[in-house]
């Protein structure tokens, strides 16, 4: 199981939590500090953060920590249990040092057949790095599901439980947001929330 679930850290939460509702997203849990959205083909969780440290963190759920990280190791990279921001998990660092978290999950549900990252509700993290080889890399080496290069060398994938991650060429590693919902698209990320 594979399932893309970013994290937006943000000192706007109720702004936030207001704008994801208002696109239609299923909220899953709010208790004030976190909340957690599901749009059907990938989850968003938002935290609340000082505006020092606010942006967007790469994330994933996965169904058995301990699976996974054998799998991921198995396949060549670097994973490890952790104690994530929501609880027991597994952490994966790429060869530049990026890190993101995998959080633990019994939700087993699947997007629906044959979902395209272009139509109305899915979610979308965009890992802008200097090396999107190496980044393209550690998402196969995940379990995420290649569906097609893009010219800069980044490549579009998909999560078997939902969501989709693309790799892009960026001067220095970060990550975006795409929530897409009935024609209607929110970013989040460098510099462009929105």
């Amino acid at each position: 199981m594979l399932r893309v679930r970013p994290i937006i850290l943000t000192s706007n939460f109720n702004q936030t939590v207001a704008q994801l509702f208002a696109l239609g997203l299923s909220c899953l849990e709010n208790d004030g500090d976190w909340a957690e959205f599901d749009s059907g083909n990938g989850k968003v969780g938002v935290f609340i953060e000082v505006p020092e440290t606010e942006g967007i963190e790469l994330g994933f759920e996965v169904r058995d920590a301990a699976i996974f990280v054998r799998r991921t190791l198995a396949d060549g990279t670097h994973a490890e249990e952790a104690v994530t921001s929501t609880g027991p998990g597994a952490r994966v660092t790429a060869p530049d040092g990026f890190t993101f978290e995998l959080a633990a999950s019994e939700d087993l549900r699947l997007p629906k057949p044959d979902t395209d990252p272009f139509e109305s509700s899915s979610i979308a993290a965009i890992w802008r790095t200097p090396n999107p080889a190496a980044a393209n890399k550690v998402l196969a080496g995940i379990g995420a599901k290649f569906v097609q290069e893009s010219p800069d060398g980044g490549a579009l994938f998909r999560a078997k439980n939902g969501g989709f991650v693309a790799t892009a060429k960026g001067a220095v590693t970060g990550v975006e947001l795409e929530i897409r919902h009935q024609g209607e698209t929110l970013t989040f990320g460098a510099e462009s929330e929105s």
